[in-house]
């Protein structure tokens, strides 16, 4: 019985010994002290946290970002440390960084943790709706020794939304259709920081509550939806050929507003769908497709 004691309690000790390898070896994101050491060489494993580092003035501390990381533009000469979905452990090592920042998704997730038993410091955040991007602002400026510079950052990106919420406040909503992919059908719902960049360009999610974030819907739910616009996001840098494309497809539609209004748009998805310090642009975005009357157009 006493050998199977021992045997059980050394199992237990083993296990938590190793649980507590495999954690992430996290820097401190409370409020920095004055005297904190900004890291020298930080890597950037997502587009937006990219945006983040260099909106805060971090730009020249950056030596790694994801493949897809091209806004500003000095973050395309960056080294890459694979992409978004991939990172490559071998490739953020060979950058000999200080501080690597990453999305709370299990790929990434599981990348620091790895990074995090080497000894490497590296900071999670997770950004899934608008308030959490500017909870990642404080916490990137506060682990990166550039707190002022966050709290800077965040009144900026506030007073712009404002901005734009107030050319569209007193205004009936629009219902919109926001496309994710056409074939098969794809959009976004209510329960994504889409639908919030919606509400704030004053318009109104097209689609009700349902059980998936970008749910797939047939036809007849295009239709009992009654979209006044139908917006869909593109990475292509021309969207000019792909809006007619847009009209083509949905003209077997003619009963929804949005087609029979030909007001089906297609815009910049880098601006719409990283959640960054470009938030007000993407909003305002929106909001020329809702109301460009109030934009002079």
């Amino acid at each position: 019985m006493t050998k199977w004691w021992l045997l059980l309690s050394a199992l237990a000790l083993w296990v938590v010994s190793g649980y507590a390898l495999v954690q992430p070896r996290e820097v401190d994101a409370e409020p920095a002290s004055a005297d904190r050491q900004r890291p020298n060489r930080i890597v950037s494993l997502a587009p937006n946290l990219t945006e983040i580092l260099f909106a805060l003035g971090l730009g020249q501390s950056v030596v790694g970002v994801t493949q897809d990381s091209d806004y500003p533009p000095a973050a395309a000469d960056r080294p890459k440390v694979g992409t978004f979905w991939q990172p490559s452990v071998e490739a953020v090592i060979a950058t000999r960084p200080d501080l690597i920042v990453t999305l709370a998704f299990e790929q990434q997730k599981d990348l620091a943790r790895r990074l995090g038993r080497m000894g490497y410091d590296n900071l999670v955040v997770d950004i899934e709706s608008v308030g959490d991007l500017f909870r990642a602002v404080d916490a990137v400026g506060q682990a990166a020794g550039a707190g002022a510079e966050a709290r800077e950052l965040n009144e900026s990106i506030r007073a712009q939304v404002r901005r734009v919420q107030t050319a569209a406040a007193g205004a009936r909503k629009v219902k919109v259709l926001w496309v994710v992919q056409r074939e098969p059908l794809r959009v976004a719902g209510r329960d994504t920081f889409i639908n919030e960049m919606i509400g704030l360009a004053g318009g109104e999610n097209a689609i009700g509550s349902t059980l998936y974030k970008y749910p797939p819907i047939g036809a007849e739910e295009v239709i009992a939806a009654g979209p006044e616009v139908i917006i869909e996001p593109t990475m292509a840098k021309d969207a000019t050929d792909l809006r007619e494309q847009a009209m083509s497809h949905w003209r077997r539609f003619p009963n929804v507003p949005a087609v029979r209004d030909e007001r089906i748009y297609v815009i910049d998805g880098n601006l719409v769908s990283r959640l960054g310090p470009r938030l007000p642009a993407g909003i305002e975005a929106i909001a020329r497709c809702l109301r460009p009357e109030l934009f002079g157009e």
